[in-house]
């Protein structure tokens, strides 16, 4: 009997291993839909990005993209679990920018990235994304001085 159950686990263990595997979200993609619809960020932080290009390795992911503010920006993201902090320009809905303090920190639930930015402008975002075939979803809910805000967005990938 305990030799039928090493071997049942045994036989389960590659299934269960590739339902864990960690997708590579490297690409382009384009913002196909958001919900709630129109979703228009938090005072312009989180702000849906109409395209978002992804690179990603064993070590880390670079995001480039409009959702950190006006300006396309690139943001990289340790795969370890270690935080990344840098100093990046950010500008406020009025037109006045600064030089912050960024931090940002990744970690895999599963199949899914969470991904976590902040700067010192008080400006909070966690953004848990997972694949389905050409499909990229992100759950996204940002925190700042005023309204939060939660939304999904969805991307479909660019050949």
């Amino acid at each position: 009997m305990t030799m039928r159950l090493a071997f049942l686990l045994l036989a389960a263990l590659p299934a269960a291993l590739s339902a864990q595997a960690r997708p590579d979200f490297s690409g382009t993609w384009k913002h196909a839909s958001s919900m709630p619809a129109n979703y228009p960020g938090s005072n312009g932080w989180g702000i849906p990005s109409p395209t978002v290009v992804i690179t990603q390795n064993a070590g880390g992911m670079t995001i480039e993209s409009g959702q950190f503010g006006r300006q396309s920006m690139k943001v990289v993201f340790r795969l370890d679990g270690k935080d990344n902090v840098w100093e990046g320009p950010s500008a406020s809905q009025s037109g006045s920018t600064a030089i912050v303090k960024w931090r940002t920190k990744a970690s895999w639930d599963g199949s899914r990235l969470v991904i976590y930015t902040w700067n010192t402008a008080l400006n909070q975002m966690r953004d848990t994304m997972s694949l389905s075939g050409n499909t990229l979803t992100i759950v996204r809910a940002t925190e700042q001085p005023g309204p939060s805000t939660n939304a999904t967005l969805t991307y479909t990938k660019t050949p």
